[in-house]
């Protein structure tokens, strides 16, 4: 459908209409965010029903189930996991039918409506999706498109503040399963709403777009906004997700409620994080034990960390206690150079591996592959190879400046790490990553070896205070197969090129729908050219009324 008024986009199985004249804020290079959310959530609401069909326990006798030869169809299967997942397809999990015992979600910043849409036409077990905007305009919009795409028994509309909408509903009864927030910027105004209008065991996607504040460009704004003090670190994108992390973290635990993240991935311009939020004081206790401040060195950019807490098991309880510190002199030991210090960071797992490797599973088998299914098989295969108790990755290409030596080949530098007996793995934030629970002194032992031959023959102090230390371990660069990941041996899209001209979040999308960029490129053509030429008129009026007096 295309008129020359109409224009039609295609995503998934979903279809937006806009008017040219009046752009719906839509950018394409999210459509990754969306596949990856829609993927996750068929994931989420399959366990969310599992998790309600085991309360309600089995709702046909076992004769029942073997007269429709499904136990039979299943042998050597543990027999109630078949009785669950019977019920639960029994329950109708489609896309586009209604689930009474399904999630009910908020889609808190929807705009056109696209990333509603697509989850109720891709994503089975919904009870309800509220769809919500603070504009008119692009609730209109909405409604438009919910009618075109046949799911408005499905989605409902909402005009409202996004905060006053989720404030509404903190009573249990009325609480929202999942939500996602996807604004443009920080999504800080709305995280203690979110909070508190999630039910227990219910799904927060978060995104941030703000990458420049949590990067590190400019951390007093980054610790009014996010409570945290970057440091300019080559990890920035990994520091990005621990920071925002840290700061859903502590909205939570003002309310007796922790997270436990299942994905957080930097990709493109943005982070975007999938947690689950449970209530507990026990669990909200361990939480300054995954939080830590940091220390960078300014020289040669060694990272530490110092935890807030400890945790020990004592006669199979747990016992809390306190830190001693800081970890670093004021001068570092491998460069002689000062400290940086920030945080608070958070420090946990950044993925639930298992959840993993289920998602990785059903993108894989999926019969109808979304759009990017080859960047999210690729993604999501480096985030289930990154070593998950190592918060925070060197950069090769970095190191290698530092000490002014020509950079090691990425296989040869992880072969050295595995032979010695460590572990390696990359970062999906980053190429050339190094992420390894070897000391940094052996990484930097690594390029003395390296250096031998050129050892005090460089003009670099840092460089120098290294590599003239002597070496405290032994470094064999003998290749070895687990240096080699299985994402790079598959050749799977891990770090993808540009997607498009102009690429990146776009403008912010305000009240009134604009135009489309190109239509504000040939309306500004001359743009100054007509300025001057009605200044000059304008003068020329002016002069004439003088006469005339």
């Amino acid at each position: 459908m295309e008129t020359s008024n109409i224009k039609q986009v295609k995503e998934g199985k979903a279809e937006i209409l806009y008017k040219t004249s009046r752009d719906v804020f839509y950018n394409p290079v999210q459509e990754f965010n969306r596949d990856l959310s829609v993927s996750v959530l068929k994931l989420f609401n399959y366990n969310w029903m599992k998790k309600v069909e085991e309360k309600k326990g089995k709702q046909k006798s076992e004769e029942n189930l073997r007269k429709d030869s499904i136990v039979d169809e299943h042998q050597g299967s543990d027999l109630e996991d078949v009785l669950i997942q019977t019920r639960i397809e029994r329950k109708a999990l489609e896309p586009g039918k209604i689930c009474e015992d399904g999630v009910a979600l908020l889609e808190a910043l929807a705009a056109s409506g696209l990333r509603s849409i697509r989850y109720a036409k891709e994503a089975g077990g919904f009870r309800s999706i509220i769809a919500n905007d603070l504009s008119r305009a692009a609730v209109e919009s909405m409604k438009t498109n919910i009618e075109y795409n046949e799911v408005s028994h499905l989605i409902s509309t909402s005009e409202n503040d996004a905060t006053a909408l989720m404030y509404q509903r903190r009573r249990r009864a009325d609480r929202f399963d999942a939500i996602d927030l996807d604004p443009y910027g920080s999504p800080t105004p709305f995280l203690d709403a979110a909070i508190q209008s999630i039910s227990d065991g219910g799904l927060l996607l978060v995104t941030a777009t703000d990458m420049a504040v949590l990067c590190g460009n400019s951390q007093e704004t980054c610790f009014y906004k996010y409570g945290s003090l970057p440091l300019r670190t080559k990890a920035c994108h990994e520091m990005a997700l621990r920071i925002l992390l840290q700061h859903v973290q502590s909205f939570a635990t003002r309310y007796g409620r922790y997270i436990r993240p299942i994905l957080s991935v930097s990709v493109d311009f943005y982070i975007r994080i999938f947690v689950q939020v449970f209530s507990g004081n026990r669990e909200c206790k361990r939480t300054a034990s995954e939080t830590a401040m940091g220390f960078l060195c300014t020289g040669c950019e060694t990272q530490s960390f110092q935890y807030l807490n400890t945790v020990s098991i004592e006669n199979n309880n747990e016992k809390f206690g306190r830190t001693t510190g800081p970890p670093v002199s004021s001068s570092c030991k491998h460069c002689g150079s000062s400290h940086h210090i920030g945080g608070p960071f958070y420090m946990g797992p950044l993925h639930d591996q298992s959840f993993l490797r289920d998602l990785l599973n059903n993108i894989k088998t999926d019969p109808e592959p979304l759009g990017t299914v080859k960047r999210l098989e690729g993604v999501l295969t480096m985030a289930m190879e990154e070593l998950s108790d190592v918060p925070f990755y060197y950069l090769l290409d970095q190191m290698s400046s530092k000490v002014k030596v020509t950079m090691p080949t990425a296989k040869q530098f992880r072969s050295a790490i595995c032979n010695a007996g460590y572990r390696v793995s990359m970062s999906h934030c980053a190429q050339n990553s190094i992420k390894t629970d070897a000391p940094p002194s052996f990484l930097w032992d690594i390029f003395r070896e390296l250096a031998k031959d050129i050892r005090n023959k460089i003009p670099n102090n840092v460089a120098d205070a290294i590599l003239s230390k002597p070496m405290e371990h032994t470094i064999d660069f003998t290749e070895n197969k687990l240096a080699i990941p299985e994402s790079q041996l598959k050749k799977l899209v891990r770090f993808q090129e540009n997607p498009e001209r102009n690429w990146g979040p776009k403008h912010r999308a305000k009240i009134s729908l604009q135009a489309s960029e190109e239509e504000k490129r040939i309306r500004n053509q001359g743009k100054k050219k007509r300025k001057m030429t009605n200044d000059s008129d304008a003068t020329v009026v002016d002069d004439s009324e003088n006469m005339k007096d």
